[in-house]
């Protein structure tokens, strides 16, 4: 929240001109969007390594002695958990939305800056605000969607469990 304060401040303050605004609103969308898509992307290859690695090793200490039962009951449950919080998160589908999020937005302010196709005429900002924004108010419309059938979903299986 802090950091949307001293976004704010910059980008509403007076005398900005309309390129600045595009500007600061970019770099802070995308920042925003790469922060996203490098935390699921980390978070999605921890949680896929520890998913490879622990049958491994569960594996090789099952046959090697029957005193380790602890260790593979351990690993066992670091596999399951592992598994249970990439299918829960979500993050490798995360990550790739994030990251062609950031993308586009990297694309659209290049024409902008460059004011070629859409952006090439007068009203330049103006048309770059509106794809952005809208782009931006339609991922938002997807995730809502997402969440909303999830829910949906869930609440569907407590009532066919009861």
């Amino acid at each position: 929240m802090k950091e949307w304060k001293n976004v704010q401040q910059k980008l509403f303050s007076e005398n900005k001109k309309p390129e600045e605004i595009c500007r600061l609103r970019t770099e802070y969308t995308m920042e925003w969007y790469i922060g996203k898509a490098v935390f699921n992307k980390r978070l999605y290859y921890i949680l896929s390594f520890v998913g490879i690695l622990c049958p491994l090793i569960n594996a090789i200490a099952a046959s090697c002695t029957t005193e380790i039962n602890m260790v593979i009951v351990v690993l066992s449950s670091f596999t399951s958990l592992a598994t249970s919080l990439l299918a829960l998160t979500n993050a490798r589908r995360k990550w790739e939305n994030y990251r062609s999020a950031a993308e586009f937005l990297k694309r659209e302010y290049t024409l902008f800056q460059a004011r070629v196709g859409p952006y090439g005429g007068e009203q330049r900002v103006s048309a770059y605000l509106n794809t952005i924004e809208d782009f931006m108010n339609k991922t938002h419309a997807n995730w809502q969607k997402n969440f909303k059938k999830n829910e949906e979903k869930k609440e569907g299986e407590e009532t066919a469990n009861t």
